[in-house]
């Protein structure tokens, strides 16, 4: 008969249970993958019943987090393993008081503000910041596989494409992603075309060159039997590259990790589903962005993870290594802060984030805090309790302080941080229907600052839903190739913004983001060509628009682009009508024009205008 245990030996064992020294199920911390914690039986009553619970199909990030707004309780962990032995997070004491908020240890790091490159600072117009991204060595490697896809599809019919013809191809879609037509071939109708497409290329030529677009060889796509195949393996060059460049540009010290949603129909096992996005369909990236939706890095979601882990990178799981891969391209130690939601939080990872000198601040689950005992969420939410009321939980760990605090609002929200806590609490505005009006109540400081930095995806994804290319294709690739491009157009029109705002340009003198998309596409289909010369032989409505223009009163003369005006290809003088210089501060009158431009100059000994324009 087994030896009953004495009721000392009944308190010591308890005590090591509640201080997270010996698991209840008897199994040891080091093979525990998932580090399960549950708050209530009710939770692991459901996941006993729920069969799905360990073979890890519990749906994507919304649906889990659509069924947390149903239930009052905490769901369940998702995944938080860690391999970093020397950090546990069930010995941590947590203690109730505040973090002391220290401004001086956020305070950017000098290089961060004086790092900018001078070759970055003089980008300030739309062709020459979008050419700092798609460089025309990047051209010249796109023409080059579309040539040598060409010949592996039809050898006896290879199309020559050059880096003229895929830059043009470009300008087009930019046409198409602001002026928007019922098809494609509607931009090129004899009648109701659109001009500055039409005078371009063919639409013949234009669907050629997209049906042969290509960025990478097919021969060197390994099996899917092969343990390095990529399942991105198409369209990997474009992703590596604009990595590349987007990351090249100095960081803001306020960062944010989110989701972004490519949106498609097509029928591709890359596709996901993302009930809380506008776009619910379509392929899923991770983005990490600046304040103005700048998007430094991003990652195209394809199930697969790379093996390439730097040394002294710890395996975190596989949501918390999205946010660590994003990161290799902050610099360290020079107090940049990011942002995330409780999607990516969890305590190891806010730790090593913390020991490399980047802070953090995120939303977090309840259950990825054990030992911290934070109000229960019921007892919260009753009427009793007023709305603002927060608690806050705080421990040290090898000279990293954290701070968790939970705030009632229409929910409770908690949120943790190695930087900031509750204090010094702020107010915010809330509408109460009770005296059906706005009140206000306590913020603590933690929301404040999260609400404040937490948008920049978000920024960024409204900057997509404004102008995107629509253009279809059945190339599962292709569509996420114009979404980068989508990418890199945003990203040139806040690196032109930042440039010239830094020049003392008024704001009201810079263009919005569609006139900055009209400008880009009118250079990306010209420089270098004849400007607006239509081909072929002229139609009776060309002619008969001229008629009309000479009965108008006055004439009105578009000035082309700046980087089309000084390209220094094909500008002739020609002897048109005479007409008042273009030139500012110029009063004189001319028969002189540019063949090119259409812009009527001074062209005489004493005011020499067509030079002065063109350079």
């Amino acid at each position: 008969m087994a030896k009953r245990l004495q009721d000392r030996d009944i308190e010591q064992l308890l005590a090591a249970l509640e201080d997270g020294n010996v698991s209840e199920d008897g199994l040891d911390d080091e093979n525990d993958d998932e580090d399960l914690f549950y708050t209530d039986a009710r939770e692991i009553l459901r996941d006993l019943l729920d069969e799905e619970a360990f073979d890890g199909s519990r749906g994507t990030h919304e649906e889990r987090t659509a069924d947390t707004e149903q239930d009052d309780s905490d769901p369940p962990l998702v995944e938080d393993r860690h391999d970093n032995q020397h950090f546990d997070k069930r010995k941590l004491i947590w203690k109730v008081g505040h973090m002391s908020y220290d401004e001086t240890k956020i305070t950017p790091d000098s290089d961060i503000i004086e790092s900018t490159d001078r070759t970055i600072q003089d980008l300030d117009t739309p062709y020459q910041c979008f050419n700092y991204f798609f460089t025309p060595d990047f051209l010249q490697q796109i023409s080059d596989e579309s040539n040598l896809y060409s010949c592996q599809k039809d050898p006896a019919r290879s199309q020559n494409i050059t880096p003229k013809d895929v830059q043009q191809f470009i300008g087009i879609i930019l046409f198409m992603s602001v002026q928007q037509f019922p098809s494609v071939r509607a931009y090129w109708h004899e009648k109701y075309g659109y001009e500055p497409v039409k005078s371009v290329m063919p639409v013949n030529k234009f669907e050629r060159i997209r049906s042969l677009l290509h960025f990478n060889d097919n021969t060197k796509h390994l099996t899917r039997e092969h343990p390095d195949h990529d399942r991105l393996h198409k369209i990997r060059p474009v992703i590596e590259h604009l990595n590349e460049k987007f990351s090249s540009i100095p960081m803001d010290q306020r960062l944010s990790v989110d989701e972004q949603m490519c949106s498609t129909k097509i029928g591709h096992f890359l596709k996901q589903y993302l009930p809380n996005k506008p776009h619910k369909w379509g392929y899923k990236l991770f983005v990490l962005c600046s304040l103005m939706g700048y998007a430094y890095r991003f990652e195209v979601y394809s199930g697969q993870e790379k093996k390439d882990r730097p040394a002294g990178e710890p395996d975190l799981g596989k949501t918390n290594n999205v946010v660590l891969r994003l990161a290799r391209v902050i610099p360290r130690m020079r107090n940049h802060i990011v942002f995330f939601d409780n999607f990516y939080t969890s305590l190891p990872l806010v730790y090593h984030l913390a020991k490399q000198g980047i802070h953090c601040v995120g939303t977090v689950q309840q259950n990825r805090l054990p030992n911290c005992r934070l109000p229960d969420k019921k007892e919260m939410l009753k009427a009793s309790v007023p709305r603002g009321t927060h608690e806050e939980r705080i421990t040290h760990f090898d000279g990293i302080d954290f701070s968790v605090t939970a705030w009632k609002d229409n929910k409770i929200v908690t949120l943790l941080s190695d930087y900031i806590g509750s204090e010094p609490m702020g107010i915010s505005a809330r509408y109460d229907k009770k005296q059906k009006q706005k009140v206000e109540i306590p913020c603590p400081k933690i929301v404040q600052e999260y609400n404040m930095h937490m948008g920049g995806v978000d920024l960024m994804d409204s900057y997509l839903g404004r102008y995107r290319i629509r253009v279809k294709s059945r190339k599962w690739y292709l569509r996420l190739f114009y979404h980068l491009l989508d990418l890199a157009v945003i990203n040139s029109w806040i690196l032109m913004k930042k440039n010239c705002i830094a020049k003392d340009v008024p704001t009201k003198q810079l263009p919005n983001l569609g006139q900055f998309r009209n400008e880009l596409a009118d250079v990306l289909c010209n420089i270098g060509l004849t400007y607006g010369i239509k081909r072929g032989r002229p139609s009776n409505a060309s002619i008969e628009q001229g008629l009309q223009a000479k009965k108008q009163k006055g004439t009105s003369h578009p000035l082309p682009s700046v980087d089309v005006r000084k390209d220094g290809f094909d500008h002739w003088p020609m002897i048109d009508t005479r007409l008042r210089c273009k030139i500012p501060n110029c009063n004189g009158t001319t028969t002189w024009s540019c063949s090119k431009c259409k812009v009527p100059l001074c062209l005489n000994p004493r005011n020499n205008c067509f030079t002065k324009f063109h350079q």
